[in-house]
């Protein structure tokens, strides 16, 4: 019987020089060619254990990859399982030079390092010692590392999907939710809308009759934006960025609003946009266009969601830690994953505190612990 934990012990040298070197290559999501760096070089490692690698090219991202094994008995008619991470980060370059990377009382601190440089690392080494020890998986294995998962993966989001289609489950490496790195079994759907306003400008002393304030109107919108918060059963509205106007003494002829919006269900995601899109004129001589949608549907717990990480959290406590589930507002590919039918556990990556912030850290003896459920997972689940 395999003892995982010590088969991550074993491998803990491996696993945090891994980790160093990944955040050494800082990856902000709109800088392309240091996302081709870090995507060459998680390839080159994937190659390196019989992974079939795939450059999905990018023009504005870093190149995606996709890394397929076959079943080792060929076609036995499993589907395939899949694991999902992200190579960017939030932070621009520079941030390691001013932030370091260090080790303090059992936490190693860097920027990109929770978020997800960590899960992308326990990835590669939990598949690299399965391989060594002989431990593969009997089914068919697909590994899509993107380059834009902070922006809501507008280029690799059709791939999320294409890859996802048919799995058994699929695994998404991102960082577990809150200080205790629970799994996360529900997220919110998100959506972003533009609202604009066209009005008409006149000397706002002189003859303020004459123009039609393209702010007065946005403001009337943005009052009914508000009252459709629901924050009891989980919907949020919120105007978070305004502008609009040309001089103080001016009857603004335009103005905008970008409007975040989030949701627990798909149905409460029809209703909300449906609301949203019949939002009428009020003041007269204006027009308004209302433009976006939702770009992450909702994970919901399903069943089939709930049992994968009460097995998981079973197989945590036969290692010796405890793992729980959250929700949580937050989108990340799991949405995509989840709405596509498959069985999919988020936050298996890392433990931590303060992604996108000051201080960004992981717990060490933590990541020992979720490379050992990792290879346990791909290697056990059926």
């Amino acid at each position: 019987m395999t003892n995982w934990l010590s088969l991550a012990k074993s491998n803990n040298d491996n696993l945090f020089d891994l980790i160093e070197k990944l955040v050494s290559i800082e990856t902000p999501t709109r800088d392309k060619a240091a996302n081709d760096q870090i995507s060459s070089f998680t390839a080159n490692l994937m190659r390196s254990i019989g992974g079939e690698v795939t450059v999905h090219s990018e023009t504005e991202f870093g190149d995606h990859i996709a890394i397929n094994w076959p079943a080792p008995d060929g076609n036995n008619g499993k589907q395939h399982a899949l694991v999902v991470g992200h190579l960017d980060t939030v932070w621009p370059r520079g941030t390691l030079e001013q932030m370091g990377y260090s080790e303090k009382e059992g936490r190693l601190y860097g920027p990109g390092v929770l978020d997800m440089k960590a899960g992308i690392a326990t990835t590669i080494v939990g598949l690299q010692t399965l391989k060594h020890n002989n431990l593969w998986p009997d089914r068919p294995l697909t590994v899509l590392f993107n380059t834009d998962e902070e922006v809501g993966s507008p280029s690799s989001r059709p791939l999320v999907e294409h890859y996802a289609k048919g799995a058994a489950y699929a695994l998404i490496m991102e960082p577990g939710q809150g200080s205790n790195g629970a799994l996360k079994t529900e997220r919110k759907g998100l959506g972003e809308f533009r609202i604009s306003v066209e009005g008409k400008a006149s000397h706002a002393g002189a003859f303020p009759e004459r123009g039609a304030s393209a702010i007065h109107e946005l403001s009337h919108k943005v009052i009914d934006l508000q009252a459709m918060n629901d924050w009891k059963n989980g919907i949020t509205v919120n105007t978070g960025l305004i502008s609009g106007g040309s001089a103080r003494n001016t009857i603004p002829a335009y103005a905008e609003a970008i409007i975040d919006v989030r949701v627990r269900t798909t149905i409460q995601a029809t209703k909300l946009e449906t609301s949203i899109r019949a939002l009428k004129q009020t003041v007269n001589g204006t027009t308004i266009n209302i433009e976006g949608g939702f770009h992450r549907p909702p994970m919901e717990r399903t069943p089939e969601i709930a049992a994968l990480a009460g097995k998981l959290i079973e197989w945590s406590n036969q290692l010796g830690f405890k793992m729980t589930e959250e929700s949580t507002g937050g989108g990340s590919d799991a949405n995509l994953t989840a709405a596509m039918g498959v069985p999919s556990a988020d936050g298996l990556g890392s433990m931590g505190e303060n992604p996108h912030a000051e201080g960004e850290n992981i717990e060490i003896r933590e990541q020992i612990n979720r490379l050992a459920l990792f290879m346990k997972a791909i290697n056990s689940l059926s």
